[in-house]
């Protein structure tokens, strides 16, 4: 437990009755103790009969300064907290019904004067102070809630220059939320009606300080921007009230009051108190004026300024126009000596002869682009006929009989040299006498003798090809070979036949599709 809490146990109780609860007196409790006769409580005797002696010994009403620590709101509303100081600590309370009035916001570490009184909390033994009223000490409570409240709203940005709107400079209605009877409604009306007597004035009457007061305003300024074009539309709402002390201008450092300007649509200028006065609600406006009287300057222009202006601006066109017109004629009587007004026609007809030389071009350039179009249709053509497929197929047969022809020839060749090369080794092996070295030359000879039989060109013929040649020149023919009806020709078959023939027509040229199964 804390220090300055007392606590009483019962882990000593002798056998009592149940019914001598109540608490004796200071006259028995000193009766008793003249006889030497030790006198056993129960707790809550002790618990009550310590609460009568506080009661009795101290004062009705204490003040006591200290500190805030373990601060805690109760959701029933009442306050629970400890006063310290550097040596000793005492927790308290504060019901409800007085902490509703307090203007600022306790809080652990807030140093502050309680007044009230010391009472025993008898469930658990303790005493409590009971707080009825409660003020930071060093400065006043409502000086601390002003700083705490403003602190809370400028953190939340309700006072940066971003959210100010700004006013129309020639507003046609101005609402004005003040009281109907102070002095503030007559200083805004009349000096709205000697600037600028042709604003449409609305008033909004509300308490402008007491209880309720800051929730008649705030209802003010929500009513409006919800009704405005109820009312015929809103220019700007002025919200203020005259000069006072602290507390009389308190309605307006009110945090409902705060929010509901911030929320207004419409423009707000607070003009509340004297100039040295400074509210929640001037901070949170749009635009701030020292006194009802400048809120009400700010708001609107002066109208005999205006039409001075609107005189001087007047003179100025006159004047500017006459210069324009005067200048205009000059240059209009120069335009009209001009050739282009004089003589329309020679325009006209010099873009005429532009426009012929500019057809003229145009269609020798379309002879010259069809001309080239034509030759580059007829280039494009020819490589397209050479790389036609049945012109490239025609021509890769022809290759491939030639390269046929071609291979018989050499591979012929090749076989005679091998057959005279192998007939000449035979000799040789013939004059040697090892059989192994027969034998090992016979199975060489054979291996080459397979390998020439593969390229031997009969055994081309046998796979299906033959070879024709002209009787009377023995050449072979080719696709080239021109032929002519009653020529002579020899084909060749894979089985050493030759074939007699004779040309009897030329038939149209077909496509090669290969040899015939």
């Amino acid at each position: 437990m804390g220090q300055g809490e007392f606590s009483f146990t019962d882990s000593y109780r002798p056998a009592v009755s149940r019914n001598r609860q109540a608490a004796p007196s200071r006259t028995e409790a000193k009766a008793t103790a003249s006889k030497k006769i030790p006198i056993v409580y129960s707790v809550t005797q002790l618990t009550r009969l310590i609460k009568l002696t506080l009661n009795e010994q101290l004062p009705e009403k204490i003040t006591v300064t200290g500190e805030i620590s373990n601060f805690k709101r109760h959701s029933s509303g009442h306050l629970y907290l400890t006063l310290k100081d550097e040596n000793a600590q005492m927790p308290g309370v504060m019901w409800r019904s007085n902490a509703e009035r307090l203007k600022f916001k306790p809080a652990d570490g807030l140093a502050v004067v309680a007044a009230g009184r010391i009472d025993v909390y008898e469930p658990q033994g303790k005493y409590q102070f009971y707080i009825d009223k409660l003020e930071p000490e060093g400065i006043g409570a409502l000086e601390l809630a002003f700083r705490q409240l403003a602190d809370t709203l400028r953190k939340e940005g309700l006072f940066d220059e971003t959210h100010k709107k700004p006013t129309p400079a020639f507003p046609e209605t101005i609402a004005i939320v003040t009281s109907a009877t102070g002095a503030a409604i007559e200083d805004i009306t009349k000096t709205l009606n000697r600037r600028f007597p042709i604003v449409r004035k609305l008033l909004y009457p509300v308490a402008v300080q007491g209880e309720g007061a800051a929730a008649e305003i705030a209802r003010a300024v929500g009513e409006l921007n919800r009704r405005q074009k109820e009312f015929g539309g809103i220019d700007v709402i002025i919200v203020g009230r005259g000069g006072g002390s602290i507390e009389d201008l308190w309605a307006f450092n009110e945090e409902i009051v705060a929010r509901a300007v911030f929320d207004s649509s419409i423009p707000i200028i607070s003009g509340v108190g004297h100039e040295v006065d400074t509210t929640i609600t001037d901070l949170v406006a749009d635009r701030r004026a020292a006194t009802p009287t400048a809120a009400a300057e700010i708001a609107v222009p002066v109208l005999t300024e205006l039409s001075e202006t609107i005189a001087q601006y007047q003179q100025r066109l006159h004047y500017a126009l006459g210069q324009k017109r005067d200048a205009a004629g000059g240059a209009l009587k120069n335009l009209v000596t001009r050739p282009f007004f004089t003589r329309p026609l020679d325009q006209v007809r010099s873009r005429q002869q532009v426009l012929d030389e500019q057809s003229a071009l145009l269609a020798q350039m379309i002879t010259e682009r069809l001309r080239r179009g034509a030759r580059d249709l007829e280039n494009n053509t020819t490589v397209l006929r050479r790389i036609e497929p049945h012109y490239a197929l025609k021509q890769a047969q022809q290759r491939l009989l030639e390269h046929q022809h071609l291979i018989h020839l050499t591979v012929g060749e090749f076989y005679q040299r091998q057959k005279h090369r192998l007939e000449h080794q035979s000799v040789r092996l013939r004059g040697a006498s090892p059989r192994g070295r027969m034998e090992h030359n016979r199975a060489g000879l054979n291996h080459l003798l397979a390998r020439l039989e593969n390229l031997n060109p009969r055994a081309v013929l046998a796979r299906g090809y033959s070879i024709t040649r002209s009787k009377a020149t023995n050449r072979i023919v080719k696709a080239d070979t021109k032929i002519q009806p009653g020529d002579l020709l020899t084909t060749e078959l894979g089985d050493s036949t030759f074939v007699d023939s004779k040309v009897t027509d030329l038939p149209s040229k077909k496509k090669f599709t290969g040899p015939e199964k």
